[in-house]
């Protein structure tokens, strides 16, 4: 739950602070602390940067976590971070990649078992993904 610490500031991460009820909860929770000076909540990282003052010892706002993690154990075991979707651009790519990536194992594999039937399928579906591959990224290739 603690991330990192330094004299007069803690940070706290946990995947399920990337809630944001969670982490408005959270962070008006530390804010009513005496003492504490700045706090900058992140969803993104999941993380809470508390600064304080010299009022107040680093133990405590340890144990301060932990009474919030123990008073919001079940929102926290159930707070897995959602799964991100692949854009249809990020999914071509994906797709391309492996298919490149097996094509390549495949044309090595029946080049050296003498398959040469196979062998010429694979290495035609291989120079059918490089060519995409160039397509997908000839900015890149003519700038």
């Amino acid at each position: 739950m603690i991330a990192s610490c330094l004299e007069g500031r803690i940070r706290f991460r946990h995947p399920a602070l990337s809630d944001p009820d969670l982490l408005a909860i959270v962070t008006s929770q530390l804010a009513q602390m005496s003492g504490i000076t700045a706090i900058e909540a992140n969803p993104r990282t999941g993380s809470v940067l508390v600064t304080h003052d010299e009022s107040v010892a680093t133990d405590d706002l340890a144990a301060m976590a932990e009474a919030l993690a123990a008073t919001h154990a079940q929102t926290l075991a159930a707070g897995q971070p959602a799964q991100k979707t692949m854009t249809n651009a990020q999914l071509k790519r994906r797709t391309q990649k492996i298919g490149l990536a097996g094509c390549m194992a495949a044309t090595v594999a029946t080049g050296l078992a003498d398959a040469k039937t196979a062998h010429l399928a694979f290495g035609l579906a291989l120079a059918g993904f490089a060519a995409w591959h160039l397509y997908l990224h000839r900015r890149r290739f003519l700038a």
